[in-house]
């Protein structure tokens, strides 16, 4: 299950970068136990994307209540489909995870979006640009 839109998902991860107990470990530390400022944190950035979407196309029809929804009320108007779990690619190391949460979005219709997590800080909303690791790591 995953918390953000209770529902269940798929989890991805590669096993030559981590083992079962390590994506297990790190789907139920952090990615279903955010903390609630993390929580405010992606709903806030969920929110911009949907009143950006919104306001570049007026005309969009959308479900009853999505127009006005901000903070955790925009939760419900997402799916979540898929997590890609990640290890750092430039240092094997290093054991905090990241994550790629694929969702779609009821406002969003062509591609969905993709929310990029490290640890259990929420780095960007987008769309869906399927970076993987290097999304969430830079090199150094």
């Amino acid at each position: 299950m995953c918390v953000l839109s209770n529902e269940r998902v798929e989890y991805h991860f590669r096993e030559e970068d981590m083992n079962l107990d390590e994506a297990e470990s790190y789907i139920e530390n952090y990615l279903n136990n955010l903390p609630d400022e993390t929580i405010y944190e992606l709903c806030k950035k969920m929110c911009a994307w949907k009143d950006d979407v919104l306001t570049e196309c007026p005309a969009m029809k959308c479900p009853d209540g999505l127009s006005d929804a901000q903070g955790r009320d925009i939760l419900r108007f997402i799916s979540v489909s898929d997590i890609y779990i990640y290890r750092n690619p430039y240092d094997k190391n290093d054991t905090l995870f990241g994550a790629s949460v694929l969702a779609g979005m009821q406002w969003e219709f062509e591609d969905g979006i993709e929310i990029i997590i490290k640890g259990k800080e929420v780095l960007e909303v987008r769309e869906f640009l399927g970076y993987g690791e290097y999304a969430i790591w830079e090199e150094k």
